[in-house]
């Protein structure tokens, strides 16, 4: 309530201040005032006043805050914006038509749908755009030749409004334009080929494909937009060719090109991912730990045991713990009860969530778990725990009868922590193999490598 107060009073004094900018001789003043009033909707009646000012910089901001300034109807504003149409300034003009647009003014249509014949671009672009957003079935069948007029800033409006009104017809064109686009030696302006890969997204063009994957792998400034593109097509073709890019300075492909292994399911990625639980950005340690969490890949176990402990980042911690969890079941119940005591109150409700999810408790569990359930900060997490687990369902974890047989040859047993050393350096190395193997060879010989240590890891305690 008093953070609420605070905030209206700081808008109030901001509003109170805009109110003497607008005084100022300076048209720069004045036109910033007019912004913020309508950032901050406040004083529609102030706007329209400065709409006849005579600075046309001030007409013209005056005109694009009106936009934001009120909630239809509004019938006055409407009415000082549509005389704004005929304004000699065609700034002024293409920001009343854009306001018109953002108000949805339905009465304004056919005075808005005139400016799509307008000889100055800037004006036909604010037209393109409102009617989208007022009417568009009035404006879609114009949109391909938009697409084609060789004014940027008509194509560019034709392009965002295919964007927006998912109008299949234009994505030929799009990536037509793109494939143009890339062919240019000079491409300083990446404005233009940003917009066609998100309207191609988007529009779902699965022939802009392979065009995409090129991008991603030869245009540093478009590779980003391009992965997006990508993940957001579930372009599972693109997975294996992508795979590479890991390995890249941008935290934000690297995390995007995770995600898109995963709704790919290209679980021969494994190699490549797993070094990214260590990763310097936390985004992508988040995600590789859900990637490794989604694979059940237990040789990470080590790893993602010292994230719940250690991790810096007090988020990633609880996510660490709940993939223990899902990679160990019931073995991760000791660690479960040393991390019930931690001072990070986040992996406290995630050991409360997990608990839940055991099959049954240890005596250790149970005193875990009613710890938590006691504890006015957990209490609620440890609810459906509570509920999982009755004290007739506390058993203490079952102890092997007998030890088994183990087939290692007896000359190399005292070696195994050796061999096990060597198996996972061999594991570890294998993304500096990438360059000179098929990545799905290297998942082979990872997913062998898998084997052979899980299997050591859990005899190591028996040739003890």
């Amino acid at each position: 309530m008093i953070d609420q107060f605070k905030r209206n009073k700081s808008k109030e004094e901001e509003i109170e201040h805009c109110l003497q900018m607008v005084q100022s001789r300076n048209p720069r003043d004045r036109s910033y005032a007019a912004k913020r009033l309508g950032e901050l909707k406040a004083r529609p009646d102030v706007l329209m006043s400065l709409m006849d000012d005579p600075n046309g910089f001030v007409r013209s901001a005056s005109a694009e805050a009106l936009g934001r300034s009120v909630d239809l109807p509004a019938p006055e504003v409407i009415s000082h914006l549509l005389a704004a149409i005929d304004d000699p300034n065609n700034y002024v003009c293409a920001a009343a038509v854009n306001s018109l647009g953002l108000m949805q003014a339905m009465q304004a249509v056919e005075q808005v749908e005139n400016c799509l014949d307008d000889p100055h671009p800037i004006v036909v672009q604010a037209a393109i755009l409102s009617m989208a957003r007022i009417d568009p079935e009035r404006i879609k069948h114009r949109l391909v030749d938009y697409l084609q007029s060789e004014e940027y800033l008509i194509h560019l409006a034709a392009t965002r409004a295919c964007g927006w009104l998912f109008h299949e017809e234009c994505g030929e064109y799009i990536l037509k334009a793109l494939e143009n686009f890339m062919m240019l030696s000079d491409q300083q302006d990446l404005k233009l080929p940003k917009l066609y890969i998100e309207v191609l997204s988007r529009l779902n063009v699965r022939e802009a494909i392979p065009l995409l994957v090129e991008i991603a792998e030869r245009e540093v400034g478009l590779r980003g937009v391009a992965v997006e593109a990508l993940v957001e097509m579930n372009a599972e073709e693109a997975a294996s060719v992508l795979s590479p890019l890991l390995a890249d300075p941008s935290n934000r492909l690297r995390r995007n090109l995770i995600e898109m292994m995963m709704k790919a399911d290209y679980e021969a990625a494994l190699p490549l991912v797993r070094p990214l639980l260590k990763d310097s950005a936390i985004t992508v340690r988040e995600t590789a730990l859900a990637a490794i969490s989604k694979w059940q890949d237990k040789v990470s176990v080590e790893d993602v045991r010292d994230m719940a402990y250690n991790d810096p980042n007090p988020f990633v911690r609880p996510q660490a713990v709940l993939t223990l969890t899902k990679l160990l079941g019931q073995e991760a119940q000791p660690d479960l009860v040393a991390l019930s005591d931690d001072l990070n109150l986040q992996v406290r409700r995630a050991v409360a969530r997990c608990l839940a999810a055991m099959d049954y408790l240890t005596p250790d569990g149970k005193k875990a778990l009613l710890r938590l359930a006691g504890d006015e900060d957990t209490a609620e997490f440890a609810r459906e725990a509570l509920q999982a687990h009755d004290l007739t369902a506390v058993h203490p974890m079952p102890e092997p009868e007998t030890a088994r047989k183990v087939p290692v040859p007896d000359e190399i047993q005292g070696d195994i922590q050796l061999l096990l050393d060597l198996l996972e350096t061999w594991q570890d190395s294998l993304p500096d193999l990438k360059r000179k193997f098929e990545l799905e060879e290297l998942s082979e010989v990872d997913q062998a490598l898998s084997k052979l240590i899980i299997y050591l890891r859990e005899l190591e305690p028996e040739l003890k």
